[in-house]
C-alpha cells in the first residue's frame, strides 16, 4: 500500500483554495412558515406543528426516534436553518443526505446526523451515522473547544436560537455552529437522500414528560457549490482513507502500443493479438482523440467518430472553451492546434503509457498554451483503466471563461433509438447530472448486436481543484466534468494547472460498489 499523506495533503488544499460564493437567489426556502407542505413524518408518531414562522415538535413519551424528513432528495447542498431545543430533552439532531426504505430494519431512518445537543456535554455539531452501525462518525471528542461553546443552551429568559450550517459536496461534509466551524467529514455512504428533523426519544434515566424543539429559516442552495475554508484547528476525519479497503487481487492481460507516425496514430493491443483495441489519433494538425474503443470481448465499438449531430466530437477527448475567448472545443482544426510530439513511454507490459503534446494556438497563430496529455492504460479482469494527466502550461496570461462545456468529453454512439442511460455517484441520472457536481459518472448504452450495456465511467481526482467538479450532459448522451461551468479560471503565463481523470470500460450490469472502489483506489493508490 502506497503512503496515504499525499491525497491528505491534496484534500486539504481543496479545502484551503474553495470558497462558497452563494448569492441569496439561489436559496430555496424548505418550509414557507405556514404548513408542513413538503414534509412528512417518518419512524416515531410524535406531535408536530407550525406556530408563529416555527416548526415545533414534541415528543410523545413511548414513542421511538421520529423525523419530519423533506419530500425531496438531496445530494450536494447548503443547508442553514435556526434550531432552539428544551434544555431537559435528551438530543436531537438535523438528518442529512438520509435513507428510508422497507428492506433496511422497516424503513428505519438511516444516514448523517448533525447533532443538537442541549446537555452540558457540549456534542452539539457532531455527526452521527443514525440508524446504522457505525455511530459517531465526526466524534464529539474531535471538535474543539471553541466548537463546543459555540451552542447557546435555552435559558429561563426564554428560547435561544442556534444557527446551523451544512455545506456537502461530493464526499466531503463540513458543519458550523453560530457561525463557528465545527467538523470536517470524508465519508462516501451515502451521496443523496432527505433532510430530516428529529424528536429524540426520551431514555428511562431521562426527565419524564413531552419536551419541544423548534426550527425555522430552513433554506437549502444547490447548483454551483463549493466548499468555505475552514481554520486549521478544526480536526478533519477522512473515513476514505482510513477504511478497511484493499486492493483486490485482479488478473492484468499484457498489452503492448504500435505507433504509426505516418499516420499519426498510437494504437494498444493486447500481446500477441493483431487487431487494436483502443487507437489514440496524433495527427500534425488537429486536436487529439481516441477512436476507437473495441469492447473487451471484441464485440461492438465504444466510442463514435464525429457524428452528425456533434461533428467536432470524435470519442474521447479534451478540448476547451472560451480560452481568451477563443474556442478550443468546438474548433479542431490546423488553425487552432500544432502538433507537437507524440510518445511511447512504456510500450509493452501490464500497464502502458503515452504521451501527445500539443500548440493550442491565437488568433495569430502563435502559442498560448501548451497542452500535455500523459495516458496511461491497462486491462483489469474484463474492464479497460484508462487514466489522463492534462497539464497546461500558459505562455500568456491565460483565462478560460465561464461555460456549460469544456474539458474532458466522451462521445459514444448515439441515434435517437438507443437505449441507455447516465447515473452518478451524487444520485442523479441522466440530464438530472447537467451542471451538478459528483465524484464519478457512469455512461451506459447498448449497441448493436449486444444484448447487454457498454460503459464508459468517469472518476475525478481530489487534488482537481474544482473537485468535485459539474458535469456537463447533452441530449445525445455526451458527457464530461466541466469546471468551467463553476465560472472562469486563469493560469498566469508561465504556470501551469494539472488535472487527473481515470475511466472505467467495461461491459454488463452497472455494478455501483465496483465504481466506488475504482475510485478509491484511484486516488488512494496512484
Amino acid at each position: 500500500m502506497k503512503n496515504t499523506a499525499p491525497i491528505l495533503f491534496l484534500i486539504v488544499l481543496v479545502f484551503q483554495l474553495t470558497l462558497v460564493t452563494a448569492q441569496e437567489s439561489e436559496w430555496q426556502s424548505l418550509f414557507n412558515g405556514k404548513d408542513l407542505s413538503g414534509w412528512k413524518e417518518l419512524n416515531g408518531k410524535h406531535r408536530w406543528a407550525v406556530k408563529d414562522g416555527m416548526i415545533v415538535g414534541s415528543t410523545v413519551p413511548g414513542q421511538p426516534n421520529g423525523f419530519l424528513c423533506t419530500v425531496e432528495d438531496f445530494g450536494d447542498f447548503v443547508l442553514e436553518l435556526e434550531v432552539s431545543v428544551d434544555t431537559l430533552m435528551n438530543n436531537s439532531g438535523i438528518q442529512f443526505r438520509s435513507q428510508s426504505y422497507p428492506e433496511f430494519k422497516n424503513g428505519r431512518v438511516h444516514g448523517y446526523q448533525m447533532e443538537v445537543d442541549p446537555k452540558p456535554q457540549q456534542w452539539s455539531g457532531a455527526i452521527y451515522e443514525e440508524g446504522a452501525e457505525r455511530g459517531w462518525i465526526y466524534p464529539p471528542e474531535k471538535m474543539s473547544q471553541v466548537a463546543k461553546n459555540a451552542f447557546i443552551r435555552d435559558n429561563k429568559h426564554g428560547y435561544q436560537w442556534n444557527h446551523y450550517r451544512i455545506e456537502a459536496v461530493g464526499p466531503i461534509m463540513r458543519t458550523w455552529i453560530n457561525g463557528v466551524p465545527v467538523a470536517q467529514l470524508v465519508d462516501d455512504r451515502y451521496l443523496k437522500g432527505f433532510i430530516g428533523l428529529q424528536l429524540h426519544a426520551n431514555n428511562e434515566k431521562d426527565p419524564q414528560g413531552s419536551f419541544s424543539i423548534r426550527f425555522r429559516n430552513i433554506r437549502i442552495q444547490q447548483g454551483d457549490l463549493n466548499l468555505t475554508p475552514l481554520d486549521d484547528d478544526v480536526t478533519e476525519v477522512n473515513l476514505l482513507a482510513t477504511s478497511d479497503f484493499h486492493l483486490k487481487p485482479v488478473a492484468t492481460t499484457p498489452l503492448q502500443i504500435k505507433q504509426d507516425i505516418t499516420l499519426g496514430s498510437i494504437s494498444i493491443f493486447r500481446k500477441n493479438e493483431t487487431s487494436p483495441i483502443l487507437t489514440h489519433m496524433a495527427k500534425p494538425d488537429e486536436r487529439p482523440y481516441i477512436h476507437p474503443i473495441v469492447a473487451t470481448d471484441g464485440n461492438g465499438v465504444l466510442t463514435e467518430y464525429r457524428p452528425d449531430h456533434h461533428p467536432h466530437q470524435t470519442g474521447i477527448y479534451w478540448g476547451l472553451k472560451r480560452v481568451n475567448e477563443r474556442d478550443y472545443f468546438m474548433q479542431w482544426n490546423r488553425d487552432y492546434w500544432r502538433g507537437v510530439s507524440a510518445t511511447v513511454i512504456v510500450g509493452s507490459g501490464d500497464q502502458v503509457t503515452w504521451q501527445t503534446v500539443y500548440d493550442m494556438l491565437d488568433e495569430n497563430g502563435k502559442t498560448l498554451m501548451v497542452e500535455t496529455q500523459n495516458w496511461t492504460m491497462r486491462q483489469v479482469d474484463d474492464t479497460y483503466v484508462l487514466d489522463l494527466e492534462w497539464k497546461g502550461e500558459a505562455k500568456a496570461d491565460v483565462v478560460m471563461g465561464k461555460f456549460y462545456v469544456g474539458g474532458l468529453f466522451i462521445r459514444m454512439p448515439w441515434v435517437p433509438e438507443t437505449v441507455g442511460e447516465i447515473v452518478s455517484a451524487s444520485g442523479h441520472r441522466g440530464m438530472e447530472l447537467e451542471g451538478n457536481r459528483a465524484i464519478w459518472s457512469d455512461i451506459g448504452i447498448k449497441l448493436d448486436g449486444r444484448e447487454d450495456f457498454a460503459h464508459i465511467a468517469i472518476f475525478d481526482h481530489p487534488g482537481n481543484k474544482a473537485f468535485p467538479t459539474p458535469w456537463r450532459v447533452d441530449s445525445q448522451m455526451g458527457m464530461g466534468p466541466s469546471r468551467q461551468i463553476l465560472g472562469e479560471w486563469k493560469i498566469a503565463s508561465g504556470e501551469s494547472e494539472t488535472i487527473r481523470y481515470r475511466m472505467l470500460i467495461y461491459t454488463g450490469e452497472m455494478d455501483k460498489a465496483k465504481l466506488v472502489d475504482t475510485w478509491k483506489g484511484f486516488f488512494r493508490w496512484d
